[in-house]
Protein backbone atom coordinates (compact mmCIF):
# COMPACT_ATOMS: atom_id res chain seq x y z
CA UNK A 1 0.00 0.00 0.00
CA UNK A 2 1.34 3.41 -0.96
CA UNK A 3 0.54 6.55 1.02
CA UNK A 4 1.88 10.06 0.43
CA UNK A 5 2.76 11.77 3.70
CA UNK A 6 3.85 15.04 2.13
CA UNK A 7 5.23 16.38 -1.12
CA UNK A 8 8.65 15.10 -0.09
CA UNK A 9 8.31 11.35 0.53
CA UNK A 10 6.14 8.50 -0.66
CA UNK A 11 5.79 5.45 1.57
CA UNK A 12 5.15 1.87 0.45
CA UNK A 13 4.69 -0.80 3.11
CA UNK A 14 4.91 -4.01 1.10
CA UNK A 15 5.20 -6.52 3.95
CA UNK A 16 2.47 -5.65 6.44
CA UNK A 17 2.85 -8.93 8.35
CA UNK A 18 6.43 -8.14 9.34
CA UNK A 19 5.63 -4.43 9.70
CA UNK A 20 2.12 -3.92 11.14
CA UNK A 21 2.74 -0.25 11.96
CA UNK A 22 5.11 2.28 10.42
CA UNK A 23 5.29 5.91 11.53
CA UNK A 24 7.62 8.73 10.67
CA UNK A 25 8.18 12.42 10.06
CA UNK A 26 10.56 14.64 8.12
CA UNK A 27 12.62 17.21 9.99
CA UNK A 28 14.70 20.02 8.50
CA UNK A 29 17.45 22.43 9.59
CA UNK A 30 19.03 19.93 11.97
CA UNK A 31 22.14 21.20 13.73
CA UNK A 32 24.19 18.33 15.10
CA UNK A 33 26.36 18.96 18.12
CA UNK A 34 26.88 17.96 21.75
CA UNK A 35 23.85 17.02 23.84
CA UNK A 36 22.92 18.97 26.98
CA UNK A 37 24.48 17.85 30.24
CA UNK A 38 21.29 16.25 31.60
CA UNK A 39 21.01 14.00 28.55
CA UNK A 40 24.68 12.99 28.54
CA UNK A 41 24.50 12.26 32.27
CA UNK A 42 21.40 10.08 31.87
CA UNK A 43 22.99 8.06 29.06
CA UNK A 44 26.27 7.65 30.95
CA UNK A 45 24.31 6.41 33.96
CA UNK A 46 23.00 3.44 31.96
CA UNK A 47 26.31 2.72 30.23
CA UNK A 48 25.65 4.40 26.89
CA UNK A 49 28.35 6.63 25.41
CA UNK A 50 26.95 9.99 24.25
CA UNK A 51 27.68 10.72 20.57
CA UNK A 52 25.72 13.78 19.43
CA UNK A 53 22.32 15.35 20.03
CA UNK A 54 20.48 13.41 17.29
CA UNK A 55 21.85 9.98 18.20
CA UNK A 56 21.57 10.66 21.93
CA UNK A 57 17.91 11.66 21.66
CA UNK A 58 17.04 8.47 19.78
CA UNK A 59 18.89 6.44 22.42
CA UNK A 60 17.06 8.31 25.18
CA UNK A 61 13.67 7.52 23.60
CA UNK A 62 14.66 3.86 23.19
CA UNK A 63 15.40 3.46 26.90
CA UNK A 64 12.77 5.85 28.30
CA UNK A 65 9.86 4.62 26.18
CA UNK A 66 10.95 1.20 24.97
CA UNK A 67 10.52 2.36 21.37
CA UNK A 68 13.48 2.18 18.99
CA UNK A 69 13.80 5.00 16.44
CA UNK A 70 15.95 5.28 13.36
CA UNK A 71 17.12 8.50 11.70
CA UNK A 72 17.90 8.60 7.97
CA UNK A 73 19.61 11.43 6.12
CA UNK A 74 16.61 12.55 4.05
CA UNK A 75 18.78 13.87 1.24
CA UNK A 76 20.22 10.39 0.70
CA UNK A 77 16.83 8.74 0.10
CA UNK A 78 16.79 8.20 -3.67
CA UNK A 79 13.53 8.74 -5.51
CA UNK A 80 12.00 10.50 -2.49
CA UNK A 81 10.46 7.18 -1.52
CA UNK A 82 10.66 4.79 1.45
CA UNK A 83 9.78 1.15 0.81
CA UNK A 84 9.42 -1.44 3.57
CA UNK A 85 9.93 -4.77 1.85
CA UNK A 86 11.99 -7.92 1.37
CA UNK A 87 14.76 -8.14 -1.19
CA UNK A 88 16.05 -11.11 -3.22
CA UNK A 89 18.28 -13.68 -1.53
CA UNK A 90 21.93 -12.67 -1.65
CA UNK A 91 21.38 -8.93 -2.12
CA UNK A 92 24.44 -7.04 -0.88
CA UNK A 93 24.01 -4.54 1.97
CA UNK A 94 26.76 -2.29 3.33
CA UNK A 95 26.00 -1.74 7.01
CA UNK A 96 27.12 0.99 9.41
CA UNK A 97 30.09 -1.08 10.57
CA UNK A 98 31.38 -0.97 6.95
CA UNK A 99 30.79 -4.69 6.45
CA UNK A 100 29.05 -6.04 3.38
CA UNK A 101 26.35 -8.51 4.33
CA UNK A 102 24.41 -10.84 2.06
CA UNK A 103 20.71 -10.59 2.79
CA UNK A 104 18.35 -13.50 3.36
CA UNK A 105 15.05 -13.42 1.49
CA UNK A 106 13.20 -13.16 4.82
CA UNK A 107 15.12 -10.09 6.05
CA UNK A 108 12.79 -7.10 6.21
CA UNK A 109 14.49 -4.02 4.77
CA UNK A 110 13.91 -0.29 4.62
CA UNK A 111 14.69 0.68 1.02
CA UNK A 112 14.70 3.82 -1.09
CA UNK A 113 12.77 4.49 -4.29
CA UNK A 114 15.26 2.44 -6.31
CA UNK A 115 14.93 -0.57 -3.99
CA UNK A 116 18.42 0.03 -2.62
CA UNK A 117 18.59 -1.17 1.01
CA UNK A 118 19.08 1.62 3.56
CA UNK A 119 18.53 -0.30 6.78
CA UNK A 120 17.89 -3.80 8.09
CA UNK A 121 14.50 -3.04 9.63
CA UNK A 122 14.63 -2.90 13.41
CA UNK A 123 18.20 -4.21 13.54
CA UNK A 124 20.98 -2.17 11.92
CA UNK A 125 21.40 0.89 9.69
CA UNK A 126 23.22 1.26 6.42
CA UNK A 127 26.47 3.14 5.86
CA UNK A 128 25.22 5.40 3.07
CA UNK A 129 21.91 6.57 4.57
CA UNK A 130 22.98 7.32 8.12
CA UNK A 131 23.10 10.69 9.84
CA UNK A 132 26.45 12.50 9.88
CA UNK A 133 27.64 15.85 11.25
CA UNK A 134 26.82 17.37 7.85
CA UNK A 135 23.21 16.12 7.84
CA UNK A 136 20.62 18.92 7.68
CA UNK A 137 17.38 17.06 6.97
CA UNK A 138 16.32 13.73 8.47
CA UNK A 139 13.53 11.22 8.13
CA UNK A 140 12.79 9.90 11.60
CA UNK A 141 11.28 6.40 11.70
CA UNK A 142 9.26 4.88 14.54
CA UNK A 143 7.84 1.46 13.76
CA UNK A 144 6.47 -1.76 15.16
CA UNK A 145 8.01 -4.88 13.61
CA UNK A 146 7.17 -8.55 14.03
CA UNK A 147 9.12 -10.00 16.96
CA UNK A 148 9.75 -13.30 15.15
CA UNK A 149 11.01 -11.54 12.02
CA UNK A 150 13.47 -9.36 13.94
CA UNK A 151 14.69 -12.27 16.06
CA UNK A 152 15.48 -14.39 13.00
CA UNK A 153 17.27 -11.58 11.17
CA UNK A 154 19.23 -10.42 14.21
CA UNK A 155 20.40 -13.96 14.94
CA UNK A 156 21.14 -14.74 11.31
CA UNK A 157 23.49 -11.76 10.94
CA UNK A 158 24.84 -11.90 14.52
CA UNK A 159 23.66 -8.34 15.12
CA UNK A 160 22.54 -8.10 18.75
CA UNK A 161 21.69 -4.40 18.72
CA UNK A 162 19.69 -2.58 21.41
CA UNK A 163 16.84 -2.03 18.96
CA UNK A 164 16.72 -5.69 18.00
CA UNK A 165 16.63 -6.74 21.65
CA UNK A 166 13.50 -4.64 22.15
CA UNK A 167 11.73 -5.67 18.95
CA UNK A 168 12.40 -9.40 19.31
CA UNK A 169 10.68 -9.41 22.71
CA UNK A 170 7.67 -7.58 21.30
CA UNK A 171 7.49 -3.78 21.28
CA UNK A 172 4.26 -1.93 22.08
CA UNK A 173 2.56 -0.99 18.77
CA UNK A 174 0.64 1.79 20.52
CA UNK A 175 3.85 3.72 21.26
CA UNK A 176 5.17 4.60 17.81
CA UNK A 177 3.61 8.04 17.38
CA UNK A 178 3.85 8.99 21.06
CA UNK A 179 7.58 8.25 21.11
CA UNK A 180 8.04 9.99 17.76
CA UNK A 181 6.41 13.19 19.01
CA UNK A 182 8.59 13.22 22.13
CA UNK A 183 11.69 12.80 19.99
CA UNK A 184 10.58 15.62 17.69
CA UNK A 185 10.06 17.90 20.70
CA UNK A 186 13.58 17.15 21.97
CA UNK A 187 15.10 17.62 18.53
CA UNK A 188 13.35 20.98 18.26
CA UNK A 189 14.72 22.00 21.65
CA UNK A 190 18.29 20.73 21.31
CA UNK A 191 18.99 20.40 17.57
CA UNK A 192 17.01 23.30 16.12
CA UNK A 193 14.81 20.91 14.12
CA UNK A 194 11.80 22.10 12.16
CA UNK A 195 8.90 19.79 11.30
CA UNK A 196 8.90 19.53 7.49
CA UNK A 197 5.98 17.16 6.85
CA UNK A 198 2.84 15.71 8.31
CA UNK A 199 3.28 12.76 10.66
CA UNK A 200 3.00 9.57 8.62
CA UNK A 201 1.31 6.65 10.35
CA UNK A 202 0.55 3.42 8.50
CA UNK A 203 -1.55 1.25 10.83
CA UNK A 204 -4.21 -0.60 8.80
CA UNK A 205 -5.20 -3.08 11.50
CA UNK A 206 -5.05 -2.03 15.15
CA UNK A 207 -3.40 -4.54 17.46
CA UNK A 208 -5.58 -4.80 20.56
CA UNK A 209 -3.98 -5.24 23.99
CA UNK A 210 -4.33 -8.76 25.33
CA UNK A 211 -6.46 -9.34 28.40
CA UNK A 212 -5.22 -11.72 31.07
CA UNK A 213 -7.75 -12.94 33.65
CA UNK A 214 -6.30 -13.58 37.08
CA UNK A 215 -7.78 -15.32 40.11
CA UNK A 216 -6.64 -13.45 43.23
CA UNK A 217 -7.04 -16.54 45.41
CA UNK A 218 -4.69 -18.52 43.19
CA UNK A 219 -2.13 -15.70 43.26
CA UNK A 220 -2.24 -15.54 47.07
CA UNK A 221 -1.92 -19.32 47.36
CA UNK A 222 1.10 -19.34 45.05
CA UNK A 223 2.85 -16.47 46.85
CA UNK A 224 1.94 -17.48 50.37
CA UNK A 225 0.95 -13.90 51.22
CA UNK A 226 -2.30 -11.99 50.99
CA UNK A 227 -2.58 -9.34 48.26
CA UNK A 228 -5.80 -7.29 48.23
Amino acid sequence: QAVRSSLLLLFKIENTEACPRYSGVLLSDIKTGPSPDWLRNMLNAIGIRPINNVVDITNFILHAYGQPLHAFDAEKISGQEVRVKNLPEGTAFLSLDEKERKLHAEDLMICDGQDKPMCIAGVFGGLHSGVTDETKHIFLESAHFSAASIRKTSTRHLLRTEAAKVFEKGSDPALTVKALKKAVYLLQQYAGAKVASDFFDFYPKEIKPREIHLDCNNVNNLLGIEIS
